[in-house]
């Protein structure tokens, strides 16, 4: 596994190395499939509303307009119509209909991966889905913020950790063990994990 590292000076103008090993090494062994899945599917993978409204790109790349962790962008902007994290519209907050974070909803945002639902991200932990896998969406927006905060390869440079190049018969076996809504996780998980 090849990282690359990022020089950053402390506030105490000490010289610091980060590199995206000791960002992963600080996620917990359990959580490392998911971390797997989510780096095969970085900037592949679209969130879509059952009701038609796509809700964004699963992009650890907070710049891009279309990352659903990107603040400023349409689809992670806690103002937006259009975004998850808008605590006030159908598709966020505990009381959404199509929203991730509503325990109740029977209709949350499906991820997919070339153009096939790949898995379900909600909180409801009974939601009958026909077979696709449930995953927190805690637990997947901790793990894109934390693979945003892994420098990035330079343009022609060694390959990175990500895999694009995953087919969907892939991730869906990497998927099968993953019990994601087991590992129900709160807002306050990823001041635990990074």
């Amino acid at each position: 596994m090849q990282t690359r590292s990022q020089t950053s000076i402390s506030d105490n103008g000490m010289i610091n190395q980060v590199s995206g090993t000791d960002i992963l090494m600080k996620i917990p062994t359990l959580f490392r499939p998911y971390v797997e899945l989510f780096q095969a599917i970085d900037g592949h993978g679209q969130l879509w509303s059952p009701s038609g409204q796509f809700l964004g790109r699963l992009c650890s790349d907070i710049h891009k307009s279309n990352s659903i962790i990107n603040p400023d962008g349409e689809y992670g902007s806690p103002y937006s119509l259009t975004s998850i994290h808008n605590r006030e519209c159908e598709y966020g907050g505990e009381t959404g209909e199509y929203s991730p974070f509503n325990p109740n909803s029977k209709n949350p945002p499906i991820v997919f991966y070339r153009c096939q639902p790949l898995f379900v991200i909600t909180t409801h932990l009974a939601l009958y889905t026909n077979g696709l896998k449930l995953i927190d969406p805690y637990l997947m927006l901790t793990l894109y913020e934390a693979l945003s905060r892994i420098p990035k390869p330079a343009p022609n440079s060694s390959p990175t950790l990500i895999h694009s190049s995953a087919s969907v018969e892939e991730l869906q076996t990497k998927l099968r063990p993953l019990n994601g809504s087991a590992f129900y996780a709160s807002p306050s998980l990823s001041s635990q994990l990074i």
